[in-house]
């Protein structure tokens, strides 16, 4: 794809044609590794960035780059489509001082932004904490519990029991329960419980014990276990990729014409789901973190690579 005057039905075209080439489970697999370095950017952008620019690290666009007081090569830019919005005053609610106005955007069209990987910049190092390790809780035990508030959050609450079956665990959406197998190391638990999460927040049918084990079950399960993946990545905890080998063969069965728009459809339902529960994981993770004296800096070409916070989301 050419550099110069790109539009963004340049990149709508392009963003098709890579998605209906999908062919394997490992090149869903690359996207969500993409997304989980990427989360404030939706998954069409993602899949932009991972196609121009496969060993991106830190995305940023040159105005935040300069902020860090570094320059970008503006021959390396990496295209993506920033949503273009409409608004409209709305009303908002009502005191007794009469009615009050707010704004309601929608979507009327995307424009092309540009946006830089850290290797196109130059500058001045940029030195990052080195965040403190608490020897005696693991990211995993910490992940769940976070994860476990977000279930309470979403009005679900988290048993650890015998499932009675094989399975890991399932949700209950008549109870409101997220069960858990008690045979799970922590790791294990807290992959289940991400899995469990991906569901209540993307999936919400009426019925029983055995409608929620049914659930997981297709390209929902895949669903599922493609939010976990994204949440579990950006915690530098690693899960197989075996649950996705037949989401092309899903899709397919979804929609034969145009499988490629369910795969889309999909990523952005998983990738959005997956930025919600990384922002809110991240919170308690982060007060988790248990101080153990100085920290030593370390400069941003070594450092953990933080996304872009103001990265638009497509």
């Amino acid at each position: 794809m050419g550099k110069e005057r790109v539009r963004a039905e340049d990149l709508h075209r392009v963003l098709d044609a890579d998605v209906g080439k999908l062919k394997s489970g490992s090149d869903w697999a690359r996207w969500l590794d993409a997304a989980a370095l990427f989360p404030t950017y939706g998954f069409g952008n993602v899949v932009l960035i991972n196609l121009q620019m496969p060993q991106a690290s830190w995305v940023a666009g040159a105005q935040v780059w300069e902020k860090l007081g570094r320059r970008v090569n503006a021959g390396q830019a990496i295209r993506i489509l920033a949503p273009l919005r409409s608004w409209t005053a709305v009303a908002a609610g009502s005191d007794a001082a009469g009615r009050t106005q707010g704004v309601e955007g929608r979507v009327i069209g995307f424009r092309v932004n540009a946006v830089y990987d850290v290797t196109a910049t130059v500058g001045p190092p940029i030195y990052l904490p080195r965040p403190p390790v608490d020897q005696d809780r693991t990211t995993a035990g910490v992940l769940w519990e976070a994860l476990v508030r977000e279930a309470a959050a979403g009005g679900f609450a988290v048993d650890v029991r015998a499932t009675g079956d094989a399975s890991e665990g399932f949700t209950d959406y008549e109870a409101r329960r997220i069960v858990v197998a008690d045979h799970l190391d922590d790791f294990r638990a807290a992959a289940r419980l991400a899995h469990e999460v991906g569901h209540a927040r993307m999936h919400s049918p009426a019925g029983t014990e055995e409608a929620g084990r049914l659930m997981c079950r297709g390209l929902r399960g895949i669903e599922a276990a493609s939010a976990a993946y994204v949440v579990l990545a950006h915690h530098g905890l690693g899960v197989d990729t075996d649950s996705f080998d037949h989401i092309t063969g899903w899709a397919k069965l979804v929609n034969p014409n145009d499988p490629a728009a369910v795969l889309k459809a999909t990523g952005a339902r998983v990738v959005n789901t997956a930025r919600q529960l990384i922002a809110a994981t991240d919170k308690h993770v982060d007060a988790q973190r248990t101080p153990l004296g100085p920290v030593p800096a370390r400069p941003l070409d070594s450092a953990f690579l933080a996304p872009d916070l103001d990265g638009p989301a497509l």
